[in-house]
């Protein structure tokens, strides 16, 4: 699996090719394969850093619960709960609903809509794969491009990797689909009476 990602990374570069299935058929075929309820394992690694982050995503509708090395991140949809277990430290603050961003809000991570982004099919392979590249009107989000691989099973589309270009910096993580037979943990601020409390509200 790994090797097959790190050939689709290389396929970022490639012109992009005629195909029946436009990119906004292919984000159009995402969001209605991925529903309310999905989960993923995830690496994230930064380019220039030799190291990789490991962890996990679990979303349920507008809520969700994630985990990274170190760091937990909890959700309602409203309110942020990130958790720093080395330092034994929470920190409170309210969802970025702007954010399409993965590891800040999953939720919205792939709701990018045609006057928000302009959307190219930079590669594609019998309908099976794609590399679709979206570019945001807002600049003051701070992404450059978002680079998003797809494939495709049947009617059923799945993410497997996504590289963010915060102006020249960037950030790919790689996803894998878990088994979805889990129950989304919550938000329970007695698991962490020992913790410091550093609150935005």
């Amino acid at each position: 699996m790994r090797r097959f990602v790190v050939t689709l990374c290389a396929l970022f570069s490639v012109c992009a090719l005629s195909a029946q299935t436009t990119a906004r058929e292919w984000i159009d075929m995402l969001n209605a394969s991925l529903g309310e309820r999905y989960a993923y394992g995830i690496t994230v690694e930064v380019e220039g850093d030799d190291n990789e982050l490991y962890g996990a995503m679990q979303v349920d509708g507008d809520s969700y619960h994630m985990t990274l090395a170190d760091m937990e991140v909890y959700s309602d949809g409203k309110l942020r709960y990130e958790i720093n277990n080395a330092r034994k430290e929470v920190t409170e603050d309210r969802v970025n609903l702007d954010s399409r961003d993965l590891l800040t809000n999953p939720t919205r991570a792939f709701a990018f809509v045609d006057e928000e982004f302009t959307m190219k099919l930079r590669f594609s392979h019998n309908d099976e794969l794609a590399i679709v590249e979206l570019v945001p009107h807002d600049k003051a989000l701070g992404i450059t491009t978002i680079s998003l691989a797809l494939s495709k099973s049947g009617d059923v589309v799945q993410p497997l990797q996504i590289i963010y270009d915060y102006e020249g910096d960037k950030v790919k993580i790689t996803m894998q689909p878990t088994d979805e037979g889990w129950k989304l943990p919550r938000w329970d601020k007695d698991a962490y009476r020992a913790y410091d409390i550093v609150s935005f509200l």
